[in-house]
């Protein structure tokens, strides 16, 4: 059909733009999502800002499916990998996205859960003290009925009281000050979300603090204070077991933040690389 340069005559009463694709991911080969909408243009509004317009909305919405249909087939092969979900889109947790840089060949799946429950546990009982100044029996904690029966039926025998956690908070719980305890965080724009241990002050200062029974990875607590404003450092306090004549290890005090970030980047890029999500 030949097109002349004529502008016809014409009122356009209703415009309607459609997108289908083709997901690419296995279990989702034959998968073929379509969209189309229709939006009728009010007096005056340009037809081509409509079409650019809904076009993003759709491809948007595309965007959406093909995150679904990935996150869903990447759940069902790797268990260890941890969701979080915002706006219709799911996103990697920042442990996870972590993960694939260790080794756990070491310990069994069953022996990892129960390190964690002990660190569960711990968590609480800090998160207890530092509201109310007592330390609480764990069995009277409602969420950590679960892990303590993880504990009371693994083949490691941990005991939350192996910590040195009441030694540890004599020492320097007067130092921290709490904003929030457990808070989620999202990253948009690099896709990533988690949950941080606490938000608060360390000695006076804005810090993104994290309660460690065991290792701990400052690129985690990175990923956390570029979500939030002000950070100024990051703070591992550890409460594991410890040798230490005095009951006790010192916290883990950051300030590089920036560099600790840049090296997370590169975890996520490496996540992305080997799950395309």
């Amino acid at each position: 059909m030949k097109i002349t340069n004529r502008k016809p005559k014409m009122t356009i009463t209703e415009v309607t733009v459609g997108k289908s694709a083709v997901i690419g991911v296995a279990a989702y080969e034959n998968f073929r999502p379509s969209f189309s909408i229709t939006a009728q243009p009010d007096k005056g509004e340009s037809a081509a800002k409509i079409v650019l317009y809904l076009n993003e909305w759709l491809n948007n919405l595309m965007r959406e499916e093909a995150n679904r249909c990935k996150t869903e087939y990447l759940e069902k092969i790797y268990s260890w990998i941890r969701w979080y979900e915002k706006d219709g889109i799911r996103f990697p947790s920042v442990t996870s996205i972590l993960g694939i840089d260790k080794t756990f060949g070491q310990f069994t799946e069953q022996e990892l859960q129960q390190y964690a429950s002990r660190g569960n546990i711990l968590e609480a009982m800090i998160e207890v003290f530092l509201v109310t100044g007592e330390w609480l029996d764990p069995l009277k904690i409602p969420k950590c009925h679960e892990d303590i029966e993880i504990l009371m039926t693994g083949n490691l025998c941990l005991n939350w009281e192996d910590g040195s956690h009441r030694a540890f908070m004599a020492e320097f719980g007067s130092k921290i000050k709490i904003e929030a305890f457990q808070k989620t965080v999202f990253n948009k724009e690099q896709m990533y979300a988690g949950t941080m241990d606490i938000l608060g002050e360390f000695d006076g200062k804005r810090s993104v603090m994290d309660i460690k029974s065991g290792t701990f990875d400052m690129r985690q607590l990175a990923a956390y204070a570029v979500c939030e404003e002000g950070i100024e450092q990051l703070v591992i306090l550890p409460i594991g077991p410890t040798e230490n004549k005095c009951g006790f290890k010192k916290p883990v005090i950051c300030t590089t933040i920036d560099n600790e970030f840049r090296e997370f980047i590169k975890a996520r890029a490496k996540f992305h690389q080997r799950f395309g999500v």
